[in-house]
């Protein structure tokens, strides 16, 4: 049974068609993932499902009582609610008895010899103790922590939170309020990666339906059973979870790549004999000719468009950025102390920590924004700095009313790119902003379309550095996967601070944890430290964090998406993977060597210490199994192209 149907569904935005002809149903337990370009209009669709905005044609079919909950991104909020206000403010049984409670008791305590009122307060307590409304409070206080919403925060007022705070509480209120149908719009944004993990475990838990847009392909991949691609106008189901919607879309785009192969082919054939002989001189037939000439100059798929961003990093020396002594302090608290390490050029670094750790602050240090309370701070000579932040709106407030080209025709009219020289009306069709959309304000933009002209405006600067922070919020998976795709060839140093662990997997190869206001490094990406955290014996995880543990290293390997070929040669091996394989022959015989000393104690004779024997075997087999992943991946690495 359908908790919300769409039928015959068609959603205009100017001229552009969202979506056309939309049959689609949302079950009572169904787990619905949308993903789709930036500006596809996935946001648009849940406030449609919602029943907040209007189909143009078509219609929407939802029972008057199921309760229906949107998380948007732009969430509106009472200014004047406390924290805890604003969450009970909900429509759900046990609230509307909770704030009924409360008001009577406040009545009773005006006029205690009013017996009416004594009588209205037992019922109630009578009802809310069948509803376990008594346990609510605390409820919502424990979301609201394990979301970074602190005791202290919990008293305060809506207007006098942050924007990030905001984000969080109306995430609060809408995991709480328990809706027969849970519509969430990018809920990773703001939160920190053990309040990721903690969201994920609660969906996972959720009983009722649950319809998510988001960039974190963790999450996606952990929670959802079916998957909706949303572009072009068409929405398209896959069953299956973000994994298997890889599958299908790589076996998809082949199967479309040999039909378009095999039918320029015939086509070809067909023209070839019509140009044979007196009748390719009649008027139908030249007309036939071109008809078939135009065909075989098109493209495989009319519309369809694919990001391409090409590195253009000048040449950068032997240093990048050292920090000796470095203290980050906000006002009179004190963020970060004593943190000295040299970046090199081909440093791949990543920066994790819970929300208000001092992530952002370090980045505005480095990036020359804010100067450092103590310690030196240097860049190289040759250094050329991005820094792409958190506040892309700053195109929104200084450009809103300029032309996208004209944003980007500021920073360079001419650019090169692999070799080739590119107008700036051809780069911003390279980051999917076709020609009409071109000469739109920005203001009409959507925000991951702004996030992604702040990107090209950046990138067409030709960096060596980069200072990403929460890179991902509001682009779409598409565009994360092949901003992914251009750092493993950029020929520079790339700083990352991101709670989206799929991100950090693919585009880091070492970690700083901010830990009581220090910095600890960790060689590898995030699921090998939040592995080694859930093993170290200092610290007990919660079964969210064991739990993504394990999705990060199954998702990684069965989501994927599998290597494409180009069609004049083999893959060429990119910077990051040449880094690979260097590490990888000197890696090979160190292990080698502790193997061989592994199997001379094994073989030494020695008394009878069971527990030492046994321990030394158990090293040895894991042991064997590293060298032979090592092997492989040796293997597979040394037949790619150079």
């Amino acid at each position: 049974m359908s908790a919300i149907s769409l039928v015959g569904a068609a959603k205009d935005f100017g001229l552009r068609s969202l979506f056309s002809d939309l049959d689609l149903h949302v079950g009572e337990r169904d787990r619905l993932g949308l993903i789709g370009p930036n500006g596809a209009g996935k946001s648009t669709l849940l406030r449609v499902l919602a029943g907040l905005e209007p189909l143009d044609r078509g219609e929407r079919r939802c029972h008057a009582r199921t309760r229906v909950v949107l998380l948007d991104q732009e969430p509106r909020l009472d200014p004047s609610l406390t924290v805890l206000e604003q969450v009970f403010a909900g429509d759900g049984e046990a609230m509307g008895l909770l704030r009924e409670y409360a008001g009577v008791s406040h009545q009773l305590a005006l006029h205690p010899e009013d017996g009416q009122l004594l009588a209205r307060l037992s019922a109630l307590q009578h009802r809310m103790d069948g509803c376990q409304a008594w346990d609510l409070e605390r409820r919502c206080r424990e979301v609201l922590e394990r979301l970074g919403i602190d005791a202290a925060h919990q008293e305060r007022t809506i207007g006098e939170l942050s924007g990030g705070n905001r984000r969080r509480v109306a995430l609060a209120a809408a995991l709480v309020a328990e809706p027969e149908v849970l519509l969430l719009d990018e809920p990773t944004n703001h939160l920190d990666a053990e309040g990721v993990e903690w969201l994920q475990s609660y969906l996972d838990r959720f009983s009722g339906a649950l319809v998510l847009v988001t960039h974190d392909r963790y999450l996606l991949d952990r929670v959802t059973r079916r998957i909706v691609a949303v572009e072009r106008g068409e929405a398209r189901p896959y069953e299956g979870n973000y994994g298997t919607y890889l599958g299908l879309k790589a076996a998809e785009e082949e199967a479309e790549a040999s039909t378009a192969a095999k039918l320029k082919g015939t086509l070809r054939r067909e023209l070839a004999w019509l140009r044979q002989g007196p009748k390719a001189r009649s008027t139908k037939q030249k007309a036939r000719l071109q008809r078939i000439d135009a065909l075989l100059e098109a493209p495989a798929r009319q519309g369809r468009t694919s990001l391409a961003m090409a590195a253009t990093a000048r040449r950068i020396g032997k240093r990048a950025i050292t920090a000796e002594g470095l203290a980050v302090a906000v006002g009179e608290r004190t963020l970060l102390r004593d943190f000295s390490y040299d970046f090199s050029p081909e440093d791949r670094v990543g920066i994790i920590g819970p929300n208000g750790a001092g992530k952002s602050s370090l980045l505005e240090v480095i990036a020359g924004r804010r100067p450092p309370s103590e310690g030196l701070l240097e860049l190289g000579g040759t250094v050329k700095l991005a820094y792409f932040d958190q506040h892309s709106d700053v195109l929104l407030a200084k450009d809103g009313k300029r032309k996208v080209i004209e944003v980007v025709q500021e920073a360079a009219s001419r650019v090169q790119v692999d070799g080739v020289e590119l107008t700036a009306s051809q780069l911003l069709e390279r980051f999917l902003f076709p020609p009409a959309q071109q000469h739109q304000p920005v203001a009409k933009l959507s925000g991951g379309e702004r996030r992604r002209l702040h990107l090209c405006r950046l990138l067409i600067e030709a960096p060596n550095v980069l200072l990403l922070d929460e890179p991902t919020n509001d682009l779409d998976v598409h565009t994360l996967s092949v901003l992914e795709e251009f750092l493993d060839d950029f020929r520079g140093c790339v700083v990352v601070v991101s709670h989206d662990r799929w991100f950090l997997d693919r585009t880091v190869d070492r970690l700083f944890h901010f830990e009581d206001g220090r910095l600890e490094r960790f060689e590898g990406n995030y699921s090998s430290w939040l592995e080694r955290r859930s093993e170290s014996p200092t610290t007990a995880p919660g079964p969210a964090a064991v739990a993504a543990a394990a999705v990060a290293q199954v998702a990684a390997k069965r989501s994927a998406p599998p290597a494409k070929v180009p069609a004049d040669g083999p893959r060429r091996r990119s910077f990051k993977e040449t880094r690979e394989l260097e590490r990888l022959e000197t890696e090979l015989p160190q292990l080698e060597q502790q193997r061989r000393e592994l199997e001379q104690h094994l073989a030494a004779p020695s008394g009878p210490d069971y527990a030492r024997l046994e321990e030394l075997t158990h090293e040895l087999a894991a042991l064997v199994e590293r060298i032979h992943a090592a092997e492989e991946r040796w293997l597979v690495l040394s037949e790619l192209a150079a």
